[in-house]
């Protein structure tokens, strides 16, 4: 079994933390969280953030660049998720790449509440900052689809 490494950082959500345990072992890496509440916007942050709730942590997968790890992470999405699909899916998994409007290139998990206020975070699968402009360029979120 793999470990999930959460150094100094604090992740509330249950659904986080075993979704994370489940990646750490599908990945077979240790999962290496950057992130996880936060009481405040860091430069480039949204307002509407699922830190702010205590739903999200940013990490890496040691030993996997980060573009390898999301495309794992959709393929291997059902022992993961368990149904990874349709509206009954409440997570998002981001790749912000190395143009991000973040603080630098990372994955980002979190779970989307069923609550209106929330209807604007958008679920699945979904990457941004993968090249300075266009429909991945910086501060643009574009969903990706399938396997």
């Amino acid at each position: 079994m793999f470990v999930v490494n959460y150094q100094s950082y604090r992740v509330s959500d249950e659904r986080v933390q075993q979704a994370l345990e489940r990646i750490a072992d599908e990945l077979g890496c240790v999962v290496r969280v950057t992130s996880g509440d936060r009481g405040h916007v860091p430069a480039g942050g949204a307002t509407n953030s699922l830190h702010l709730i205590h739903h999200a942590a940013d990490f890496h997968c040691e030993g996997v660049t980060d573009a390898t790890a999301f495309d794992l992470i959709r393929s291997r999405r059902r022992e993961i998720f368990g149904d990874a699909t349709g509206l009954a899916f409440r997570f998002q998994v981001i790749h912000h790449g190395s143009y991000t409007a973040t603080q630098g290139e990372h994955l980002h998990l979190g779970y989307v509440p069923d609550e209106p206020r929330y209807e604007g975070n958008y679920r699945g699968f979904l990457v941004e900052g993968l090249t300075p402009t266009g429909p991945t360029g910086k501060g643009r979120y574009h969903r990706v689809e399938g396997p």
